[in-house]
């Protein structure tokens, strides 16, 4: 860890140095050797002030290691921090500030001022020379989110407390605890699952796996430019189309829109209807990974990179689900977002593969999207939120808002 310094106090130390000087230059025209010796001895005590603080500020050491801690509300697990003195002195005098963002808390530790953001913790501490510490919090999730370490610093003092120093880390501490959301079921997702899952083949069917080619065959007007199978048709001379094998896999694509209704808003306010959607989401998602159906999640709020929305890739499995969670975890209300229509946009642009799409947020804005959808035979479903659940019912095609 590189610490920024900063001198505390070092009032004390100057006036012992001036004073040393003082009774040093009186003790040579006096000649009085105790006035001599004490002018040393205050002079020596604050060098070794300055010395001591010197030392510590170089060899007290945090590693900052890169760590997530992932938990859902209302769990509690341990969390250690490990600092090490590597220096042959003591130290004593010193307190260990935390400030926390507070979508968690420390259960054993008593914070010393709550803000609105972020908890402040204090801790006294000490060291022996060469010695490494762990110390021990239990952190518990108080809501999704992700809680960080917006201040991690040190106070420390000399033996003598003459000066003391704010040793305040210059980097980002990369400890998170990611809080997932809290996962609220969603009615009729069961209605859904009305074929074996998986990728075997079969002869005849409406979905097809897109990563195996079983053959060719001749080129027919109102073929995909990109199902042309390129070396085959440079091999026979004559255009040829690849033939894919038919699976009965299903896959769903997840479009959450953070651009709320207002009617919605209204009725049950922004925060909690977003957390409601966010929820339902990680439901759809959790409910995906234990069928064994691959999804993938858009989300209309504006990022850095190849696109400028959020999107999870599609994939399966629990590794896939511990993405799909952290990114819910991550989604804040006060983000940028984008209108649906971009989104949506965009995505028209790719080949839509997914067997079922699903809408959670508002969509009467971009319905002329969502029933062109309907009239090229996606198979298009909506989550229907009420006061208290949620049900999962299949779009139905209605007049745009002019």
């Amino acid at each position: 860890m590189i610490w920024k310094i900063i001198m505390d106090s070092d009032r004390s130390t100057r006036i012992l140095r001036v004073l040393a000087i003082l009774l040093i230059i009186f003790a040579l025209y006096g000649k009085s050797y105790l006035m001599f010796w004490a002018g040393i001895l205050i002079g020596l005590s604050s060098y070794l002030s300055i010395y001591y603080m010197d030392v510590l500020t170089r060899k007290l050491f945090y590693p900052n290691p890169k760590e997530k801690i992932r938990m859902f509300p209302g769990d509690e697990t341990p969390w250690r921090l490990t600092v090490s003195n590597h220096s042959r002195l003591p130290v004593f005098n010193t307190k260990l500030r935390l400030l926390m963002t507070n979508d968690a808390e420390f259960t054993n530790v008593k914070p010393s001022e709550e803000r609105r953001n972020a908890n402040e913790y204090i801790l006294p501490v000490s060291y022996f020379p060469k010695e490494e510490k762990c110390i021990t919090f239990n952190v518990k999730g108080l809501k999704r989110g992700v809680a960080k370490f917006s201040n991690l610093e040190f106070h420390v003092s000399d033996l003598l407390s003459l000066a003391s120093v704010k040793m305040i880390n210059d980097r980002l501490v990369q400890t998170e605890f990611i809080i997932y959301p809290t996962i609220l079921p969603v009615s009729g997702v069961e209605d859904l699952i009305k074929l074996q899952q998986g990728t075997r083949p079969v002869p005849s069917s409406l979905y097809e796996d897109h990563t195996l080619v079983v053959g060719t065959r001749d080129y027919l007007p109102g073929d995909s430019f990109q199902r042309i199978h390129w070396k085959a048709s440079a091999r026979m001379e004559e255009m040829q189309t690849k033939l894919h094998e038919k699976t009965v896999s299903q896959s769903w694509t997840i479009f959450m829109n953070v651009i709320l209704d207002p009617k919605e808003v209204a009725r049950v306010g922004e925060s909690e209807l977003l957390e409601r959607q966010i929820s339902y989401t990680a439901y759809l998602c959790q409910y995906a990974v234990q069928n064994h159906i691959p999804f993938e999640i858009y989300v209309n709020i504006k990022t850095m990179g190849r696109l400028p929305y959020l999107h999870l890739e599609i994939g399966e499995g629990k590794p896939h689900l511990v993405k799909a969670l952290e990114l819910l975890a991550r989604l804040n209300i006060n983000s940028i977002k984008m209108p649906m229509f971009r989104v949506l946009s965009l995505f028209n642009r790719q080949q839509i593969d997914s067997t079922v799409v699903i809408l959670l947020g508002d969509d009467q804005t971009d319905s002329a999207f969502y029933n062109r959808w309907i009239r090229q035979g996606i198979n298009l479903h909506k989550v229907i939120i009420d006061e208290d659940t949620a049900k999962l019912d299949r779009y139905m095609v209605r007049r745009s808002i002019s």
